[in-house]
This record gives structure tokens, C-alpha cells and sequence, in this order.
């Protein structure tokens, strides 16, 4: 194992893996602390906690509706980073090809979770599709390392 963290693209990936388990955290408390501030609850026995809540399961607050959504699509994306990035550290991959694709994914689903609690349209769109072609081409770099390389 003390190779493995010796390994810079795995500290690399330490970092990105971090840096969005960090970002998951944040969209996740700030649901429920607007859900909270809201006085609303997902599910009746919560009420034990909060008697002034109405119970909305998936409806709610917009501010609430944004952060939970934009969890959501972070939930759906980043663990395919977490998988095909530590695949990639087990490889050759150099160094700088691992940092343009971590940073440019860690980057760009930073941006795409502040874009959709901001509401910001290009930005949202713009930030999610350039995340995807990254780990596109992530996946492309795993499949060239381990049957080409």
C-alpha cells in the first residue's frame, strides 16, 4: 500500500476525491438546513423533531429543491469519477495527463454544483457537459493504459 500513496497521480486523485467528497457534504447539509429553516419535513415521524414542519417529501422550497437536485446529479457522477480515477492511478498514466483530467472534472462539477443552486443557465449546462466529456475521456484513457499501453 505505501507505494500505492507514494504514487503522485494517487495523491492526485486523494485530492479530487477530497475536494468532491467535500461537495457532496456541503449540497447535502445545506438541503437540510434550508429544509429546516423552512420548517419542512420528508417524512411524518420527523415531526417529532420539528412539530411546526409540514411534511414535503420531495416537494418543499425552491432553495431546497435546487440543493437537493444539484446533490442529486453530483450523486449520479461523481462515483464513476471515484471508480475510473482510482483504476487510473493502478496504471502508467503520467502525471500531467492525470492532473488535466482530474482537475478539469473536479474543476467543472464544482462549477456545475454552484451553477445549479444559483440557478445560472449557461453555466449549469456548460459545466455538466464538459464534466461528462471529461470522464469520456478518462474512460478512454483507462481503456488506452490497460489494453494499449
Amino acid at each position: 500500500m505505501h507505494d500505492l500513496v507514494a504514487n503522485p497521480v494517487f495523491q492526485l486523485y486523494i485530492a479530487a476525491a477530497i475536494i468532491l467528497g467535500a461537495n457532496l457534504l456541503v449540497l447535502a447539509n445545506n438541503t437540510a438546513l434550508t429544509r429546516a429553516k423552512n420548517d419542512e419535513a420528508v417524512n411524518p415521524e420527523d415531526k417529532v423533531i420539528n412539530a411546526k414542519a409540514s411534511v414535503v417529501y420531495y416537494e418543499g422550497n425552491s432553495k431546497t429543491q435546487r440543493y437537493r437536485r444539484a446533490h442529486g446529479n453530483a450523486l449520479e457522477n461523481i462515483p464513476v469519477f471515484l471508480i475510473t480515477g482510482f483504476l487510473l492511478t493502478l496504471t502508467q498514466v503520467p502525471f500531467i495527463a492525470a492532473a488535466i483530467l482530474f482537475g478539469i472534472f473536479v474543476a467543472f462539477r464544482l462549477l456545475h454544483s454552484v451553477a445549479y443552486v444559483k440557478g445560472l443557465q449557461p453555466w449549469r449546462t456548460a459545466s455538466f457537459a464538459v464534466s461528462a466529456l471529461d470522464q469520456a475521456a478518462l474512460l478512454g484513457f483507462l481503456g488506452y493504459w490497460v489494453f494499449a499501453g
